[in-house]
């Protein structure tokens, strides 16, 4: 600070005119270039039409595609727990003939039950693979797995 006292700053020494110009000629042809620039600008970029139903059914389907993810890890979770639960409770006395039967059983009246006990068998024979479509079909590999520990 007390250098700028004893020797004040050259201010007066510097030139004043302006550092910067424009090239030689510039606005001779400035509004030719500044009309053929706008035109050029106009015919580039035609107005895209956008699909109106589209734009209008994008708002659903983020909605709808939020509220499926939702469900997803809601669902995900909760049935991988109360299969593991229901597993674990699983009474193991019972065969699933015994379910089965009870179950029919249960839904048939008495004349029904009587005619299919003095239904002949007919003599039909199934083959190892009629069986295994019809054990892959209705039961669960918990239950076939219950069933060949007995």
């Amino acid at each position: 600070m007390n250098r700028y006292k004893k020797e004040p700053p050259r201010l007066s020494e510097i030139k004043k005119e302006n550092p910067f110009g424009t090239p030689a000629n510039y606005f001779d042809d400035f509004p030719a270039r500044l009309q053929a620039r706008i035109d050029a600008e106009n015919k580039v970029a035609p107005p895209v039409k956008k699909n109106r139903f589209i734009q209008s059914i994008k708002p659903a389907l983020g909605l709808a595609a939020s509220f499926a993810l939702v469900a997803l890890l809601v669902y995900w979770p909760v049935k991988m727990y109360l299969t593991n639960e229901v597993v674990e409770n699983a009474p193991l006395n019972n065969s699933y003939e015994e379910e089965f039967s009870s179950m029919v059983i249960e839904n048939i009246d008495e004349n029904s039950f009587f005619a299919l006990l003095e239904e002949p068998d007919n003599g039909i024979e199934f083959s190892e693979e009629d069986l295994l479509s019809y054990v892959s079909t209705n039961l669960s590999e918990y239950e076939l797995y219950t069933e060949t520990e007995k």
